[in-house]
């Protein structure tokens, strides 16, 4: 019984390299969806560098009207606490290894939100 144990490797275990390129296959959704809180290693392997240079936000969209007076757009509050939410973990998980960020056209990003993530 014990033989069976000891050859048993745990996902914990797998070295940093490998879970990195396990998580590359990973879209932004899952990749900040709570792998980071699943142990300490794979945290580690959540803020590496190589899954930050590009931050792609080109498949969200946001839900807004657009209106004749200032600020001539409404942003749906759902789209907008979503965007808002992958930012702040994406931001926290990169470590400031961001070089390009991608968004889609139709993405509505506040100054607030811009200048978060400049900074």
């Amino acid at each position: 019984m014990d033989d069976v144990d000891s050859s048993t490797r745990r996902w914990e275990d797998l070295d940093t390299d490998i879970l990195v390129k396990i998580f590359q296959l990973l879209d932004l959704f899952e990749l900040t969806s709570g792998i980071a809180h699943v142990c300490s290693a794979w945290r580690v392997a959540c803020c590496d560098p190589l899954l930050w240079k590009t931050l792609d936000l080109s498949m969200l969209r946001s839900n807004f009207i657009k209106i004749p007076l200032e600020p001539f757009v409404y942003v749906d509050q759902r789209s907008d606490k979503k965007l808002t939410r992958l930012l702040k973990i994406s931001l926290n998980l990169s470590k400031q290894s961001i070089l390009t960020l991608i968004f889609h056209f139709n993405l509505y990003v506040s100054d607030d939100q811009l200048t978060y993530t400049a900074e």
